[in-house]
């Protein structure tokens, strides 16, 4: 799935930005959507948006994961984005 950047204008959810296709670790999600953030999200008008994370468990993960940054906390604040984590199971990966 990787990351979908929608708008949400009267209810409605449309997408905006696709970012980091077929990518589907959180810790590399995170990179992306940080980098994405400081480069264009940082002009987008303030509003109603949601990013949301497709992603799958690591396999031979053990814990951990990415660090959601105080910083990058205050900049999805500003812009009124909430990140919603859609997590998928490897089943769902290999009937798509």
């Amino acid at each position: 799935m990787s990351i979908y950047i929608r708008k949400v204008e009267n209810g409605v959810r449309a997408n905006k930005f696709h970012l980091a296709e077929e990518q589907w670790e959180l810790p590399r999600l995170f990179k992306v959507f940080e980098l994405w953030l400081n480069e264009v999200g940082a002009n987008l008008e303030h509003g109603e948006w949601i990013a949301d994370f497709g992603f799958t468990p690591r396999i031979g993960a053990n814990g951990g994961g990415p660090i959601i940054s105080t910083s990058l906390m205050a900049k999805c604040l500003d812009i009124g984005i909430s990140i919603y984590l859609s997590e998928y199971t490897e089943q769902i990966l290999k009937e798509h």
